[in-house]
């Protein structure tokens, strides 16, 4: 029996022409990938990077992310952005 050939999602906006979209998003000094969790000003909770989309008909710029709780996908422009969401180190002793 022949293997399937492996399938490649080309993205949410591959129908469109003149929407673009990207997954990362240099930040700062480093680079916010997908998956990682992001935080915007003025909106409460955390939520999953997906893409960075421009549409060249609008000259707009937004961001797609998914709420880290309730899995609710949600775009912002791309100004509300506050930045990445460090983890919090445990400064717990651990047992031996």
């Amino acid at each position: 029996m022949a293997r399937r050939k492996a399938y490649v999602d080309p993205g949410p906006y591959a129908q469109y022409e003149h929407i673009s979209h990207q997954t990362e998003i240099p930040f700062g000094n480093g680079i916010i990938k997908q998956g990682d969790l992001i935080k915007f000003k003025q909106i409460r909770g955390i939520f999953k990077f997906k893409y960075l989309v421009h549409n060249k008909a609008l000259d707009r710029t937004w961001i797609d992310c998914t709420d880290s709780l309730t899995g609710e996908y949600r775009s912002f422009y791309i100004h509300l952005l506050k930045g990445p969401v460090h983890v919090k180190r445990s400064f717990r002793k651990k047992a031996i």
